[in-house]
């Protein structure tokens, strides 16, 4: 089979994608390279598919791919023959958009001229770019152009170039690729070698489409086998294949497995599903993905939070999963609305990650209403800061949330106990993290998230990229290091502010009496920044005094007392 075949088979849509197979995920660069291996005539691999009559959930390939969009499925209901990809679908996916669709808005084109051999054969030989019509236009007037410009014995063949659209040379007649080599050699007045080249260029472009058989290998499970057989393969057949397929190597991720499963057993999440993860982050920067609702979905249903693809082949799991994902998602949001209301954070970047949250869903999955109750929003809150300063739950997150969930919180919810067990989270990180208080320990393990609370800052992504914040040093950290200060003090939290990205790359290794002498009094003062202490021999003394000031700013912000720690 060539990969013309294959490809019309694409835009017939008698090959079509499944609803178990994840998004499409290749960049242009990969999909440029794998262009060049096939007018190489490299094999490109094997596509395996199911021929099936099943009425399966399906999607077809997109002919116009926009980064960010969402697919519509469809089910065969009337129950026709298709031809479903169980593997490679990158790699057909990245064809069809390359030889009919278009990639974010720019149709794929090949240089006519190129094909030189280098000396690398890593290199690509023969170059192809996404590009809008316009700029490829703009490519071929400017080096021709420049050829103009200089005399043809100073114009190297390497700096030769034509760009022409793919589709376009894909569906030329013969008389037609005639007339472009004609137009392009005399434009060029082009030298012997070089026209050979181009001549070559275009009929291997041809021919490695549409007669090679041995670049493009195809597999296919139950082809020609009468839709009543009883030896075709089942969908359970199928995902099994497909689970193995993709466990043999790590093409795909376990939380992708699992959405797959998902997704065949349980048809409304192939859209559910990635519709909420899109509604979730509207409005914050929490940037949540499928990865955390599956992880939060196992979790309230009781399945541990590891991403275990064997406890799917249980339809009981599946349907416990299935029958929790409308409230599990109510939990997720009422999380989302305490911590921006209560914890002042927009971000999961400056809590530790998105698995500290996954035992707080968790609690709130089981509250009336998910609400909190109010006199349990100064131990939630204070738990929270305690697992985002510590970032506990970012390392060993499969064991660590779900023995605090089953140790510390189910017990309590069981018995229908709605106070949530601060005490509990103070002894989870003695034990992990060995921090005993609120405390210099405790902060130095997220700086980021230290110096949001007291700059009064949320997290939030800025609309414009360079006012988006990030961490400074106040004394250069390259300054301290010429001077031997030791290394954990030259990162100490206490040495750093946000500042936004602009400010910070016109920064440079400024001293701070230099940099900060036209800053506002009162931003120093609120950021506990003593500009008397900006003296390198002072530095130490600059360090101890904001540790304490910050360390007591943050206790009485969040409500922490100096007890909380006795006896736990």
């Amino acid at each position: 089979m060539n990969v013309f075949s294959v490809v019309n088979q694409i835009m017939n849509k008698e090959t079509v994608l499944p609803a178990i197979q994840r998004d499409f995920v290749w960049e242009e660069s990969k999909i440029e390279k794998l262009m060049d291996s096939i007018m190489r005539g490299y094999p490109i691999g094997i596509v395996l598919m199911w021929e099936t009559y099943e009425n399966i959930q399906f999607r077809y390939f997109d002919s116009d791919y926009l980064a960010g969009n969402r697919p519509t499925f469809h089910n065969n209901d009337d129950n026709r023959r298709l031809r479903i990809v169980l593997d490679g679908q990158q790699r057909l996916q990245s064809l069809y958009l390359a030889l009919y669709g278009k990639y974010n808005g720019k149709n794929l084109y090949f240089d006519l001229l190129s094909g030189l051999d280098n000396d690398n054969s890593s290199d690509e030989k023969y170059h192809f770019y996404f590009l809008s019509d316009e700029d490829a236009a703009n490519w071929n007037n400017k080096y021709l152009d420049s050829y103009k410009e200089h005399n043809q014995d100073e114009f190297g063949e390497d700096e030769l170039m034509y760009v022409v659209s793919v589709k376009e040379l894909f569906t030329k007649t013969s008389t037609e690729k005639i007339q472009l080599r004609k137009q392009i050699s005399k434009s060029f007045s082009l030298s012997e070698t070089s026209e050979e080249r181009l001549e070559t260029n275009i009929s291997r472009f041809d021919e490695s489409l549409s007669k090679d058989e041995n670049i493009l290998k195809s597999s296919i499970v139950d082809e020609n086998i009468a839709s009543t057989s009883p030896s075709r393969k089942s969908e359970s057949d199928v995902l099994e294949i497909f689970v193995r397929i993709n466990r043999q190597g790590t093409p795909l991720s376990r939380s992708d497995l699992i959405f797959s499963m998902l997704k065949l057993n349980w048809k409304d999440s192939s859209s559910a599903i990635p519709e909420f993860v899109d509604s979730i982050n509207k409005g914050n920067s929490f940037n949540f993905d499928i990865d955390f609702l599956i992880r939060c979905l196992f979790s309230v249903s009781d399945l541990g939070a590891k991403y275990d693809l064997d406890l799917l082949r249980k339809q009981k799991n599946l349907k416990l999963i299935k029958n929790n994902f409308s409230k599990c998602c109510d939990s997720i949001k009422a999380l989302v609305d305490f911590i921006q209301n209560e914890c002042w954070c927009s971000s999961s970047k400056i809590i530790g990650g998105h698995n500290t949250l996954v035992p707080f869903v968790y609690y709130l999955f089981h509250l009336p209403k998910h609400n909190i109750p109010n006199s349990e929003i100064d131990n939630v809150r204070k738990s929270i800061f305690l697992f985002a300063f510590s970032k506990t739950l970012s390392r060993y997150a499969d064991s660590r949330i779900k023995k605090f969930v089953e140790q510390a919180l189910k017990p309590l919810l069981l018995k229908q106990d709605y106070s949530f067990p601060y005490a509990q989270t103070i002894y989870w990180i003695k034990y992990w993290d060995r921090i005993n208080g609120i405390n210099e320990d405790l902060l130095q393990k997220n700086p980021l998230l230290a110096m949001n609370l007291v700059q009064n800052r949320s997290g939030a992504s800025a609309h414009l990229p360079s006012n988006s914040s990030e961490l400074d040093h106040i004394f250069p950290k390259s300054e301290l290091r010429k001077n031997n200060f030791d290394e954990a003090k030259v990162n100490h939290f206490a040495n750093l502010w946000l500042l936004s990205k602009g400010k910070n790359q016109n920064k440079y290794n400024q001293h701070p009496k230099k940099y900060f002498e036209d800053v506002s009094g009162n931003i120093l003062k609120n950021a506990y920044i003593d500009s008397t202490l900006f003296d390198y021999r002072k530095y130490y003394k600059f360090l101890d005094a904001r540790t304490n000031r910050i360390i007591a700013y943050i206790k009485k912000k969040i409500g922490y007392s100096d007890l909380d720690f006795d006896g736990v």
